[in-house]
């Protein structure tokens, strides 16, 4: 099995046709956004010619407005393994959406149950704000703070519902959780990590944005709100969606205004892409 990773614009798709084309692979879909219907000029989602040419998987399968998380993406993959292996085809990975790619190296989700009692009280407490998370996690696990940024709330929500579903603490979940095995097994990987220069990403940028625009993104995101009376909350944050909903509603006043967001954007997307693969994955 081979991954094709990088940041946004740094030439996966096409480098990945190549690869399958000339190995003889079929391609699972890496991308958070690619997964919904609908939402193909946003996730500058791959062509149907080029879906043609070679075969994908994990694109289009959920609706907008459909639960998706990181378990489904897991349980669908390893399907799909099963399916491209009894063909006798050679498996392409490819994208770099944050716990789907990190999935491939290593475990992303544990096996707690959060029981509804745990799962209600937790979130009553979350309605007061991330103070009072900290609080309510630091009188259950007075270390917690030595593991856990306890100022970010989804952090501290979720490690509360862990702390008081398990009787762990924080340190003691961390501990299993890196014990955890690959949910893909010992499959082997090889790993191309593709990495430009800044200075061959933005013009890229710039270029995806305008094709975007010029393409109907606009359009694209009005037919999805029209259609759906609530997106799902990863494909209505996504990068080109959240800013083309603000410009929707009126928060962003014009194209180029919104053009310059998604850029912006973008680019800070990369960044934090990089910080990842280097802390999460050792990709350098």
């Amino acid at each position: 099995m081979t991954i094709i990773t990088g940041p946004t614009c740094s030439g996966k798709t096409a480098r990945s046709i190549e690869f399958a084309e000339r190995f003889g692979a079929e391609i699972i879909s890496c991308d958070s956004v690619q997964v919904y219907r609908g939402a193909d000029i946003g996730s500058a989602k791959v062509s149907l010619a080029e879906r043609k040419r070679v075969r994908h998987h994990l694109i289009d399968v959920v609706e907008p407005d459909g639960y998706f998380n990181v378990s489904d993406y897991i349980e669908r993959a390893k399907a799909a393994i099963d399916d491209i292996f009894s063909r006798g085809k050679k498996v392409a990975v490819v994208g770099g959406s944050g716990f789907y790619l990190k999935a491939w190296f290593g475990a992303v989700v544990d096996s707690i149950q959060i029981p509804p009692p745990v799962e209600s009280f937790v979130e009553g407490i979350a309605a007061g704000g991330a103070q009072a998370l900290a609080a309510e996690l630091l009188k259950a696990d007075a270390s917690a703070s030595k593991f856990l940024d306890i100022n970010n709330p989804r952090r501290t929500k979720n490690a509360l519902k862990r702390v008081l579903a398990s009787g762990l603490s924080v340190e003691e979940l961390a501990e299993r959780f890196r014990s955890m095995p690959s949910p893909f097994g010992e499959l082997e990987r090889d790993v191309i990590f593709l990495n430009p220069e800044d200075s061959d990403i933005r013009p890229k940028i710039e270029l995806r944005t305008d094709a975007m625009l010029a393409g109907g993104l606009v359009k694209e995101v009005e037919t999805l709100l029209e259609k759906y009376a609530k997106l799902n909350p990863s494909l209505e944050s996504a990068i080109g969606y959240r800013e083309t909903i603000d410009f929707i509603r009126g928060k962003i006043a014009t194209l180029g205004e919104l053009r310059a967001a998604i850029c912006r954007d973008t680019r800070l997307l990369v960044k934090k892409q990089r910080s990842f693969f280097k802390s999460q994955l050792g990709l350098v």
